[in-house]
């Protein structure tokens, strides 16, 4: 399989099963109760705070789609109440807590993990912050549901690194990328931005562009695999995101 064509699946797979901890109500709830800040006050020093004890203005740039004053708030009160650092250990814990039971029974989970990994330890770090550091946060030990829930994550970030970079070199905004793409405006209120907002019409074309440049960014980071282990990460991570633990 080529490193296009594995890279390109991945929005689809990894990164909205690595999306549905972030938007899950438990995560907040249990960010809550073990200290940190309430709502996107522990967002920002979860998520983003793998940053570490950088500017705030960091923080704002590293979260990108978001409405810089909504996160440079949610930062500053978070930040009021847990470190950054605090937090993103706090927030990883989570992470695996969730996903340990979403890929609990989940045949692959532990080949998944490792072919993550893979990717995720030799993936170059430019452009890619968040991703740097959800990398260098502690892992768990042990292979299996987890294990490969948190590469997950670390490869959401790396894919969300790549798409910010796309998204700049082709001379488009923040807002403009959200308000042209499939969820619209619902998410552009999501990510904190006020109404009325800018017809974005003519920019379904650009919109396509972005996706496709993020594809050819993200490709390089696949180069580490074989083609046959291309596929293979494919099938698993799409297993991984249709996985039902109930069942």
């Amino acid at each position: 399989m080529e490193t296009t064509a594995v890279a390109r699946s991945m929005r689809g797979s990894v990164g909205m099963l690595a999306m549905d901890w972030l938007m899950d109500p438990s995560t907040l709830e249990k960010a809550a109760q073990r200290g940190m800040a309430e709502g996107l006050g522990a967002y920002a020093t979860g998520r983003l705070g793998v940053l570490g004890e950088c500017p705030v203005d960091n923080v704002v740039a590293a979260a990108f789609f978001w409405n810089p004053d909504t996160m440079r708030s949610a930062a500053e009160a978070g930040r009021a109440v847990m470190s950054p650092s605090q937090g993103a250990l706090i927030w990883a814990d989570i992470c695996t807590e969730y996903g340990e039971k979403r890929l609990a029974g989940m045949e692959g989970a532990e080949r998944l993990g490792e072919l993550l990994e893979r990717v995720v330890d030799a993936a170059v770090p430019q452009g890619a912050p968040t991703f740097v550091g959800w990398r260098d946060m502690p892992r768990p030990d042990e292979p299996g549901a987890a294990h490969a829930f948190f590469m997950a994550q670390c490869m959401r970030e790396l894919r969300f690194g790549r798409h910010a970079v796309a998204v700049q070199a082709l001379g488009m905004g923040p807002l403009e990328a959200i308000l042209s793409g499939p969820a619209g405006e619902w998410n552009a209120e999501f990510f904190g931005w006020p109404k009325p907002y800018p017809d974005v019409s003519h920019l379904a074309d650009a919109r396509d562009e972005v996706e496709s440049l993020t594809d050819k960014l993200h490709a390089p980071d696949f180069e580490c695999l074989t083609p046959d282990e291309r596929a293979e990460v494919r099938e698993l991570a799409k297993a991984a995101r249709f996985h039902n633990p109930d069942e």
